[in-house]
């Protein structure tokens, strides 16, 4: 395979990768609907060295509600483009077939592994290398890859990257004694059931029902150790919906969750908006890469977005549930008197506000509440098989600075 072909391929499969999270096809899947891609059954629905968290988020008094389950005001309701593939049993992600099969979207192949065993989980995770001195005292982690990717996102993996040079986060957590589950959103699983889409994107209508299942899966595994969450790129807003839609089926997913790290996360907005959406009521894309920017809003003067907005609320209000070990959502007394830690790091805009991150930026990445970092360094090596690709996306997780940073946020 020439460069040339691999760079285009590489392109291709992180532009939806991220900011436009999916492409099933050009003339994809309609929302709510089934077709040889595997839509199957769904429900539309639309909805150290850290600081204290911020616990002055003004909460509308009048939103206030003990009960998640009965304030209908902030429970999901039809958004266009979004289409959860809850049926797991027919979402053709929900899978451990293949998974040596699969490539990184150039030539290169993905190693295979052995699919993590979770009571009630039926599709694939990788439950990175437990080590002998693990810490059970400790919370056990869940990460949470990126779009037109896999768990690989966070290990050393000389197949992809040549001579790594840093030591990336699953492999730092685990040799520090932490038990890692990553998920595997099977993206080559929305590139084979759909030739059209060779870049593997999905949205959050194919992602968040697969990482709701896994956090339900570890906890209950582990019913007596907290967890913290990791996501990158499109993970992140995977996460925050995943909790969010547990939180709203009474489900108190708050009251186990201690630390959420966000990377290089699209909270509001993405660059790739203009040219896959543009017009949420007619994306240009009619298929997933569409559906996903859609989802996610413009990066460039942010507006809410229906999808969005349901995660954040007025003026950022819901951005941190249960950062106060209070709130969640406008509701008091939800958190089980848990207080969460939330961190977020991208690459650091240049001084005069030129965005340095190909899809996201210091403003659209950040949430209220949390912990607001940034980082300054590329990432260690030619990830995509050796094509310098998004170097600053990637930078906030696969730079030894990334690195760094993730460890602090997880470990507190």
């Amino acid at each position: 395979m020439s460069r040339r072909i691999l760079f285009f391929t590489a392109v291709s499969s992180v532009l939806g990768a991220f900011a436009a999270a999916g492409c099933l096809s050009e003339g994809g899947l309609a929302p709510g609907s089934s077709s040889a891609d595997g839509g199957g059954s769904s429900t539309p629905i639309g909805d150290g060295g850290f600081s204290t968290p911020d616990t002055s988020v003004v909460i509308p008094p009048d939103a206030a509600e003990d009960d998640p389950t009965t304030n209908d005001a902030i429970k999901d309701s039809t958004q266009p483009f979004l289409t959860y593939r809850d049926d797991l049993t027919t979402h053709p992600g929900c899978t451990t077939a293949d998974l040596g099969s699969r490539t990184d979207g150039t030539a290169q192949v993905l190693p295979d592994y052995t699919p993590a065993t979770l009571p009630g989980f039926a599709c694939a995770a990788r439950e990175y290398n437990v080590p002998l001195n693990e810490d059970t005292s400790r919370p056990v982690v869940i990460l949470v890859h990126g779009n037109s990717s896999s768990p690989y996102e966070w290990e050393n993996n000389p197949t992809l990257d040549g001579n790594a040079d840093v030591k990336m986060i699953a492999p730092t957590l685990a040799d520090d004694g932490w038990h890692v589950y990553e998920a595997d959103l099977r993206t080559d699983k929305a590139k084979s059931t759909n030739p059209a889409n060779p870049a593997g994107n999905i949205d959050h209508g194919w992602g968040t029902p697969i990482v709701e299942a896994l956090i339900k899966a570890v906890h209950t595994k582990h019913p007596d150790r907290k967890i913290n969450v990791a996501g990158f790129s499109l993970g992140p807003t995977l996460l925050r919906d995943a909790l969010r839609r547990m939180h709203h089926r009474g489900e108190k997913p708050f009251a186990y969750i201690h630390a959420f790290h966000s990377v290089s996360a699209a909270n509001h907005g993405v660059s790739t908006f203009s040219l896959y959406c543009n017009d949420i009521t007619n994306p240009t894309a009619q298929s997933m890469v569409g559906w996903a920017a859609c989802q996610l809003g413009n990066r460039t003067g942010y507006t809410p977005v229906p999808f969005l907005a349901t995660l954040n609320g007025p003026d950022g209000a819901y951005e941190t549930p249960c950062a106060d070990g209070i709130h969640a959502y406008g509701q008091t007394n939800v958190c089980g008197a848990n207080v969460v830690l939330y961190t977020t790091t991208v690459h650091k805009d240049e001084p005069n506000g030129t965005t340095k991150d190909e899809f996201v930026s210091e403003t659209s990445a950040a949430l209220k509440g949390a912990d607001n970092r940034t980082v300054t360094q590329l990432k260690s090596n030619n990830f995509f098989g050796g094509i310098n690709l998004f170097a600053n996306h990637y930078g906030a997780i696969r730079s030894a600075e990334g690195v760094a940073l993730a460890k602090s946020a997880l470990e507190r």
